[in-house]
């Protein structure tokens, strides 16, 4: 979601999906259930356009959002999982040390720093909101089969689902277990899709070509 938004930073009122696709709200409202998830984008590429949002931040941003991604949800209690989330720890203050070390010779005095950084954080749970509504809007497609998902789109479906908070304490429907099965018999050979941006387009229900 986050590299969407930052593609978008530079088309007001529109989100770049690909070089080729660039959509407006009112393309975007053609899309079954799109429109709220379309305007969270849309304030969220307004919102670093008005930070004037820099390379070196966004990437900052990007890397947090995906360490802390799999911090608590995937890693179980093991001793070498235990070690693991120390390192993504460290990695993690390792960037946001460098976060702050950007704010420190932007020009800026040490209160505008000091705000710049908690707004760039903030926005971190904007981004996790979005994607969630995304993962739910993905959800609801795939089980409307409105339009075909690769593979490991479907793994990383069903991974969110089973992690979820919500759905640890939801037994499974009948269909939904025929799903995941359906999806891990052909997991060894998902790793070779093309996932890469097109995912983007994929969570918001445009059908890839």
């Amino acid at each position: 979601m986050i590299g969407l938004v930052w593609r978008s930073m530079e088309h007001p009122g529109k989100l770049l999906f690909a070089p080729n696709l660039l959509l407006d709200r009112n393309q975007g409202k053609c899309v079954e259930g799109m429109v709220e998830i379309f305007d969270m984008l849309l304030a969220t590429a307004s919102r670093f356009r008005m930070m004037n949002l820099q390379g070196e931040e966004f990437v900052c941003l990007k890397s947090i959002i995906l360490l802390n991604s799999g911090v608590y949800t995937f890693l179980s209690s093991t001793l070498k999982s235990l070690e693991e989330k120390e390192h993504i720890h460290r990695v993690l203050d390792k960037i946001t040390d460098t976060l702050i070390h950007l704010m420190a010779k932007s020009g800026l005095s040490l209160q505008q720093q000091h705000r710049r950084l908690a707004q760039l954080l903030l926005i971190l749970s904007h981004i996790r909101h979005m994607s969630n509504k995304g993962m739910e809007h993905l959800y609801n497609m795939r089980c409307k089969n409105v339009v075909p998902l690769y593979d490991l789109l479907l793994e990383m479906l069903d991974a969110h689902r089973l992690n979820s908070p919500a759905a640890r304490n939801t037994p499974l429907t009948e269909e939904e277990s025929r799903n995941q099965l359906a999806t891990a018999s052909t997991s060894s050979h998902s790793l070779h899709k093309r996932c890469i941006d097109l995912s983007d387009a994929c969570v918001l229900g445009f059908p890839n070509k």
